[in-house]
This record gives structure tokens, sequence and C-alpha cells, in this order.
């Protein structure tokens, strides 16, 4: 049997496994997982392997979709307990197959859904994968950020996206002997606090394990101690204390900048041109030499940095990052290694003004200025925030001008 006739023919069950609650064992929710027919194709990763290699990524995703929304509705799965299915981000909003569209409308109306991202699908295309996430939570659904630790230098990403659940990496909660454990559980632990959200802990199969994971903060577990991957059970309880939804940030307008942000929360100074470069020198220094790798977003007004350093360190200073881009007018003949360099649109706001934004676990900094209608020294309007929620809507600002390369 070959991949095309399981899209065809909608050759896709699903397996469900619980997600439970620490403190109380009540089940809060459940995981889908997409299952093959018999045969080469019925291992998940062959099934979407196969998929991808045959550009049916996007609807095998959709049949998957459907197919645990079938089954958590056939099954009457209580509305209280969350489902969550596995996305890219980057494709919600497509055009539903007509078979499809019923099923999909009863789950949107029926069911307390969450979808897990990772950062692959934030790196690749910013501005799809954050339009597409906009979607789903306008429609009420939940994110969680799936496989925390795998690659452990992306943590920077998580708060951008602002899950609700943050899902460890079964690696780190099995106890194996991992040097990143401690740099990701604290990176969990700083932002669920920061936010509000829920971590919680995969893999869980004895109790030394579930020690393990109350240790490291979890709230929420899931894996084989509870139960493994099968049917819905017949009947599922009302649950007292659903996982919750955090706040969000406003959506982003298309030609909102830094400055724009800065500006709407705090009065930007009249400072020198000196000032702004003394500022950057210090910012642009931190970045090199950061433990955690953070994320570096600039807005550059001809070939240097806002503290006038050369393009030369940006490169330097992107082997030190989780994820790097610039903005300029006109880009450099040649690339910069590590960095994403977008061109901006001849109207767009942001050629108007110098930004940087550097988020990392426990740090936040936006440094922005335009230039003033004065002949003084003080020839520019500047802004300086560590105030978190300021630095991620600049930052969002950014990579919503991001598309896939």
């Amino acid at each position: 049997m070959t991949i095309e006739d399981v899209v065809n023919l909608r050759l896709v069950t699903a397996e469900f496994q619980p997600i439970v609650r620490l403190d109380t064992g009540e089940s809060v929710g459940f995981e889908a997982f997409a299952r093959g027919p018999a045969g080469e194709l019925s291992n998940p990763g062959a099934l979407f392997g196969a998929a991808g290699a045959a550009g049916l990524s996007v609807e095998l995703d959709q049949i998957a979709h459907a197919a645990a929304y079938r089954a958590a509705l056939q099954g009457k799965l209580n509305p209280s307990q969350s489902l969550f299915v596995n996305a890219d981000p980057t494709t919600m909003g497509r055009a539903i197959p007509n078979d499809l569209a019923d099923v999909y409308a009863q789950a949107i109306a029926r069911l307390r859904l969450f979808i897990d991202v990772s950062e692959r699908h934030i790196s690749q295309d910013p501005n799809a994968a954050l339009t597409g996430l906009a979607r789903v939570r306008a429609a009420g659904w939940g994110v969680s950020w799936d496989n925390a630790g795998t690659t452990p230098d992306s943590l920077a990403l998580m708060p951008l996206v602002r899950p609700d659940v943050v899902k460890i990496d079964v690696s780190l909660v099995q106890g194996h002997a991992n040097p990143s454990a401690a740099k990701v559980v604290n990176a969990a632990i700083a932002y669920a606090e920061n936010a509000g959200a829920a971590i919680m802990a995969v893999g869980i199969e004895s109790e030394e394990h579930l020690i393990a994971a109350r240790g490291m903060g979890a709230t929420l577990a899931q894996g084989w101690y509870f139960a493994r991957p099968g049917a819905l059970p017949e009947k599922t309880k009302q649950v007292y204390q659903p996982i919750l939804l955090i706040d969000q940030l406003d959506p982003i307008a298309p030609d909102e900048t830094p400055f724009g942000v800065y500006a709407a929360r705090s009065t930007p100074t009249p400072a020198t041109a000196a000032t702004l470069e003394s500022f950057a020198h210090y910012l642009e220094q931190r970045c090199s030499i950061d433990p955690e790798p953070p994320v570096v977003l600039a807005a550059l007004k001809g070939a240097q940095l806002p503290s006038g350093a050369p393009l030369a360190l940006l490169e330097m200073i992107a082997r030190n990052t989780s994820f790097a881009a610039a903005f300029a007018e006109q880009l450099p003949p040649r690339p910069v290694a590590g960095v994403r360099m977008i061109r901006l649109k001849e109207d767009d706001p942001l050629a108007d003004e110098w930004a940087l934004a550097v988020i990392g676990p426990h740090f936040a900094a936006l440094l922005t200025a335009r230039q003033r209608d004065t002949t003084s020294e003080e020839s520019l309007s500047l802004g300086l925030s560590y105030h978190r929620p300021t630095v991620l809507r600049a930052a969002q600002t950014l990579l919503h001008r991001i598309t896939a390369s």
C-alpha cells in the first residue's frame, strides 16, 4: 500500500493517551496519536515521512486531525477534557477537504483543543507560524510547546509563542545524564512562572520518573505509568481543574514597529547618537557571551549594527544565538552567516528606526530609536526597556516580517 492510497482512502486512525494532573491524579485530557494501516506505514514516523516525500504532509495532517476529532466526538469525550493534536501552525487556515469539513466544524464547536508545536515550525517561517497560531487562538484553542529540551538552544523562542503548556522532553524526565537538563528545566520554570503556563512531564514510566517530574515543577503528566495509547475510555469524567489558557498579546498590526510598541507604553527620551551606540554596544556584547543563547533581532541602517559596529560582529553574535535576524532597506552584498537577512519594503516604517531586541529564557531587552526633527545634538528619540511584555511584543512585530526563505 502506498502513501497515496492512505491519503486518498483516508486510512488513518487515532489512539489516545491520557494526561493527568499530578496533585490529584485527575484525568484532564488526552493526546491523540495518528496510526496508519497495518504494514510499512503503520508507524507514524514512516507514515509522515512518506507523506513529506510525496508532498502530502498537509493533507495527511488534516486527515489525522479529522480521525482524532471523529473518534473524540463519537466517543463523547467530555467537553471539559482537553484534546492535544500535533500540528504545523504554518498550515493552519489552509482549505479543508470537503469530506473532512463537517467533522472539523463539529470539533471546533464541541471539543477543547490544543495544538502541539515545536521550535522548528517557528524558526522556518515565523510569519506563517505566528499567523496560524493567531487563527487557532481566535477559535479558542490552546497551544503547547512540544519536546522542550530536544534542542535546548531553542528555548528562547518559547516566550514569543506564549504556549499555554510546556512539555518537558522525555529524556529529561527519565533522568538520563543530560548536561542540558538544568538549563531546560530552569527555562521552563521561568517561562511558566512569568506567563502562568503549565509544565507537563511526558514519558512517565515509573514512580521514580513521577518523583523527578514533580521536582521539575510539572503539574501535568503523561506516559505509560498511567496508560498506554489506545481507544478512548467509554466514559470520560467532568474535569474540575481543566488546563487553563494564559493571557495572550493583542494581534500585531502589519505596520507596527518596535519604536511604536515602546512609545505606546513609555515616553521616548531625547538622546545623542553616542548614547544609542553605547547602549547598543552593551547589548551586542552581552549577546555574544550569554551562556543561554538568545533570540536577537536587529533593524539596521546601512551596513552596520545600532552600535555602529560592522556586520562582522553580527556574524560573531549569531554563533551564540538560538535565532538571529536583521532587517534593512538594502541587504549586504554577501550573506551574514547564521542570520536571516530581511529586505524591508519601500513603505515599511521600520526603515525609519534602529531596533535591537534580545530575548533569552531569563533576560529580555529592547533598544529602539528614531531620528528627531531637530538640529540639536540630541538628534534621536530613544527607548530602552527591560519590561518583558514590551520586549516580546516588539520582537513579534519583527518576526511577522520574516517569511519562509
